[in-house]
């Protein structure tokens, strides 16, 4: 499982006492985002002499880390004021959020702009609650299988443009997942380019570059 925060010690008389003072501890809302060792079980010992509590390991899980997305999902998109169902999938260390719905323009915004911040936000926040780096993706109706195919025109256009000039050719700034598509493009595409991202969030972009070597010119 994976351990969303360091593991800590508790000790009780049962399990049941025990867990609910691992849950008061992370704010954990069930068992069910708690996962645990039994260190020592406990014993009476004879006549109270020898007598050992119960000793577990615990940390919240992933189920933990899922849930905590969720809510804060939700008080995010109730400024929406849309319907919106939420789906969250945790493979390794990949969170995958779904948003399904109607009107969901809003959320998507221009260009994918609220969509990226969104998804930026999420980030922040997962990464907040644990030592493990997360990757969070954030779609939309199927918005980014559309953006993708628009990327790749641009980045194909790009890449067309530095091949004729025969110089460097820079893109406007985007987010992460878009400059992803555009350098898988391009190293996918176009051996004779390379692609890199200069700059700083928000305003990173893609500067395509002539290569010899697979390095630029």
């Amino acid at each position: 499982m994976l351990k969303i925060e360091q593991k800590k010690v508790f000790e009780g008389t049962d399990l049941e006492s025990t867990l609910e003072k691992v849950r008061e501890e992370f704010k954990a809302q069930s068992n069910e985002e708690i996962s645990y060792r039994v260190i020592q079980e406990p014993s009476k010992g004879f006549l109270g002499i020898g007598k050992k509590p119960l000793i577990i390991e615990a940390y919240p899980n992933e189920k933990y880390l899922i849930n905590r997305v969720n809510e804060f999902l939700n008080t995010i998109l109730s400024y929406f004021e849309e319907e919106v169902d939420i789906k969250i999938k945790s493979h390794n260390k990949t969170i995958t959020i779904y948003l399904e719905g109607e009107n969901l323009g809003k959320i998507i915004g221009k260009q994918g702009r609220n969509l990226g911040a969104l998804q930026h936000l999420i980030m922040i926040y997962v990464n907040r609650m644990t030592d493990t780096k997360f990757e969070v993706r954030l779609d939309v109706g199927e918005y980014r299988k559309k953006r993708k195919k628009n990327l790749e025109l641009i980045a194909d256009q790009a890449a067309k443009r530095a091949i004729t000039t025969n110089s460097k050719v820079e893109l406007s700034p985007m987010f992460a997942f878009e400059r992803k598509t555009i350098h898988e493009y391009i190293k996918n595409n176009y051996p004779k380019l390379v692609s890199v991202s200069v700059g700083l969030e928000p305003y990173r972009k893609v500067v395509i570059y002539p290569s010899r070597n697979g390095k630029r010119r």
